[in-house]
């Protein structure tokens, strides 16, 4: 009798389960329920109360730029989107710490690859991943992009703050490159100006196309401006921290002269 009322519970627990699930389909936010229709991740964890970390750990995901992709929970941390039960939706997610989750810092650069690719494929050249591999631990992907990417450090006091936990930190591993803070933080510094003069110099550009003016050749120029800067912050990665401020100082330099030519040429 106690067998039976035993597997009567678990039964009546399950089909409680399944049936939240759901009624959670039925009121999904519009933003999840228009954007990724039958994606039950999404659906479920819209509606969640408890635990609420988990709950707000979605809308966190909801405001991010991987929700705006188009990017579900499934992508990285495994899981059945189509699953109709919570145990079928769940199979194969494990929690970071766990040595085969997607999650896991020695597993992320593998995980963001499937997206990108060219920003793993320096990341993987720099003696941070090298460290990685190893017992020491150290920076990983979501040390700066945090996870689900709702909030990168971009500003550069932000920037020299994060790289000082390790390489100012007393008795710390990376104290033997104590500039490296200041000098991250300046390389930040440097690619901010030079994406602020290249749009100057487009809204110039655009200024100058409503008074029926033309800029083609300096439109050129401000394209392959953008695609140097682009090449340098995928280098960024690499943590080839020169270079990649040599780039954004040129950069910068060449897009001003560029922005001085079309003010120049605009009517008073």
């Amino acid at each position: 009798m106690r067998q039976l009322k035993l597997v009567l519970l678990c039964l009546v627990g399950a089909a409680s389960l399944t049936w939240s699930f759901v009624i959670a389909q039925k009121k999904a936010p519009p933003a999840a329920r228009n954007t990724y229709g039958e994606n039950n991740c999404v659906i479920c964890h819209a509606r969640l109360l408890e635990p609420v970390g988990v709950s707000a750990h979605f809308f966190e995901w909801l405001n991010s730029a991987h929700q705006k992709k188009g990017v579900g929970c499934e992508k990285c941390h495994g899981g059945d989107p189509t699953a109709k039960t919570m145990t079928a939706a769940h199979s194969g997610v494990l929690r970071q710490t766990f040595p085969q989750s997607n999650l896991h810092p020695q597993n992320l650069a593998q995980t963001c690859s499937s997206c990108h690719q060219e920003v793993v494929s320096a990341f993987v050249k720099s003696a941070h991943f090298q460290k990685l591999q190893g017992a020491d631990g150290a920076p990983d992907c979501t040390t700066c992009h945090r996870h689900m990417a709702s909030s990168v450090i971009t500003w550069p006091p932000d920037t020299a703050t994060l790289c000082s936990k390790c390489h100012n930190a007393p008795g710390g591993s990376a104290t033997k490159y104590p500039n490296v803070s200041k000098q991250a933080g300046d390389t930040i510094a440097a690619f901010s100006r030079a994406d602020g003069i290249v749009e100057w110099a487009y809204s110039l550009v655009n200024e100058g196309k409503q008074k029926k003016l033309s800029f083609n050749a300096e439109e050129v120029k401000l394209k392959q401006f953008e695609a140097s800067l682009k090449e340098a912050k995928t280098q960024w990665h690499a943590f080839d921290l020169t270079n990649s401020r040599r780039t954004a100082d040129e950069v910068f330099q060449q897009a001003t002269e560029v922005k001085d030519g079309i003010w120049k040429r605009l009517p008073e």
